[in-house]
């Protein structure tokens, strides 16, 4: 199902950009106010427009993301719920960039403030995930509690899922990096098919190129025995 196609999105979508818009408006005001800024009206809806046009951009850029990622999780048979929180940080992180480095190309318009915009956002929207997901598995495992079930089978960490650096480690290289990019990005991992395939038509040029050169080298001898019979016929 696509970003516009899932309800749950789009109440997402239109929700954070209207709580943005918001929460934007009344910086400006009291920015407006602090420092006596007339009119005061004029600031607060420029605030507001600028977070609102932020807000729709991030969140529907991360709606694309997650749902470029959860996609992934049917051909791995992984549940969304293994993977959310990776993808979360993930589209959340990526969104803000995207976004950080459009707006400061669009209004500084020059490439230093769009990097510098992109690693500013991105931090501040990774930052913000974490603080969310962080939170968001206090206000369960309270929640848990208050039911009267116990955490401490689910806290503690299985052998096979140690949080150690070893552990780590070992789960880092046995994942192929590649996966964890989205499928419009250009760098992706070839299958064996493919390989063999690009080294076919890789053959098929080599040959046709030695044909080439055989005919050009035939050519040239073959001047080169007129030239010398008409030598000796001058002689």
């Amino acid at each position: 199902m696509s970003t516009f196609g899932d309800p749950a999105a789009r109440r997402r979508v239109l929700w954070g950009t209207l709580g943005l818009g918001g929460l934007g408006a009344a910086i400006g005001l009291n920015i407006a106010i602090l420092k006596n800024l007339q009119p005061i009206a004029r600031h607060t809806l420029t605030m507001s427009a600028n977070w609102t046009i932020y807000g729709l951009f991030f969140l529907t850029t991360r709606e694309m993301l997650l749902a470029e990622q959860y996609g992934k999780n049917r051909d791995l048979r992984l549940q969304v719920s293994q993977t959310r929180d990776a993808d979360k940080m993930f589209s959340s992180t990526m969104a803000g960039m995207l976004t950080g480095g459009m707006l400061a190309l669009v209004v500084r318009r020059t490439r230093r403030a769009a990097v510098s915009g992109a690693l500013f956002f991105g931090a501040i929207s990774a930052v913000g995930q974490l603080t969310y997901t962080a939170l968001n598995h206090r206000r369960q495992q309270w929640i848990i509690r208050k039911m009267g079930y116990s955490t401490d089978a689910e806290t503690e960490p299985k052998p096979d899922e140690s949080m150690s650096l070893a552990a780590r480690l070992r789960r880092a290289v046995s994942v192929d990096p590649i996966t964890w990019l989205p499928a419009w990005f250009p760098v992706r991992r070839i299958s064996s098919p493919e390989y063999r395939s690009i080294l076919q038509a890789r053959q098929e040029e080599l040959t046709f190129e030695m044909r080439g050169l055989r005919e050009t080298i035939a050519s040239m001898d073959q001047r080169e025995q007129v030239l010398l019979q008409r030598l000796n016929e001058k002689q």
